[in-house]
């Protein structure tokens, strides 16, 4: 099927513009200013605002009950714009990372959307073989669990750095929920310093909740250009959001005042007229060849 998306204002990461797009065998083939020459169905969408669909990290997914796990998706998921989520499995030790994984990967075989995959392990506790494991599996995130800034200062370094290459899986840090966030501050501030010093791939600082991540988050994860963004050759993934909710950037979409009106997944609808559509197992493991490529 083709059809022409026509002078949409298209908010992209940070950027605003208005650009038409030809839809072709569910891939954007033209993104530009004239589609004068292209012969198709138009879709005059002058009422809303076109976004990329969200990459959100989802780590609390409740696999209890198929209806728990299905609302999960429904209400903070689906309905929010979303179209590829990152979650975790975690473990205290490393002999326990296979049968983890396994378990996490059965648990998300009806996921109605794309995933990453990352796995969480307290500070004290990460080692060479971790991060070996994560290269062998394609598991391209790890959170680490900090306490306390001294549980930094006494992992070795310079053998994780090496254990990490070529693959280079990104660290995130992880809080416990008591830790004052003065203190959260301070620890983020030493663990930027001292990764960037040993040039390990790595996030600043943890990765918000149900919200959709930025750029730079996501080309540091390795997502980029696959997700996150609109572009001539990628899927159909894309939102759009009634254009007096007064979207001015992602980041914003969660007042209550803004309202998806369309959400399209891999060419299929996923949201629309108030209706979320959940498709069990439409969803697949997204494998990261390479993280922080264009960062």
């Amino acid at each position: 099927m083709h059809y022409i998306i026509e002078s949409a204002t298209i908010i992209d990461g940070k950027k605003v513009r208005e650009k038409s797009l030809l839809v072709k065998n569910n891939e954007i083939s033209y993104i530009g200013d004239d589609v004068s020459m292209f012969s198709a169905m138009k879709m005059d969408i002058k009422s809303f605002v076109l976004t990329p669909s969200f990459v959100m990290f989802a780590p609390n997914i409740p696999t209890d009950s198929f209806y728990q796990f299905k609302e999960h998706f429904v209400k903070r998921l689906l309905s929010k714009g979303c179209g590829t989520i990152i979650t975790e499995f975690s473990i205290n030790y490393d002999f326990e990372f296979e049968e983890k994984l396994l378990e996490k990967r059965t648990s998300l075989l009806n996921s109605p959307l794309d995933y990453i995959l990352g796995v969480r392990i307290p500070a004290s506790k990460i080692n060479t073989t971790i991060i070996k494991k994560c290269k062998v599996a394609k598991i391209p995130l790890i959170f680490v669990e900090i306490n306390d800034v001294k549980e930094l200062k006494a992992l070795p370094w310079g053998w994780l750095k090496e254990a990490s290459y070529p693959y280079n899986p990104v660290l995130i840090p992880v809080f416990p929920s008591y830790m004052k966030h003065s203190i959260q501050k301070k620890t983020c501030k030493y663990w930027a310093k001292l990764l960037e010093k040993e040039k390990l791939s790595h996030l600043p600082q943890p990765l918000p909740s149900y919200e959709p991540l930025d750029e730079f988050e996501i080309k540091k994860i390795g997502l980029y250009p696959k997700r996150g963004l609109l572009r001539t050759g990628s899927e159909i993934n894309y939102n759009l959001f009634f254009k007096n909710s007064r979207v001015e950037h992602p980041k914003t979409l969660y007042y209550d005042n803004l309202k998806l009106a369309v959400a399209v997944q891999k060419g299929k609808f996923a949201f629309i007229d108030k209706k979320p559509f959940f498709r069990p197992g439409y969803g697949e493991e997204l494998m990261i060849n390479q993280t922080a490529l264009f960062v």
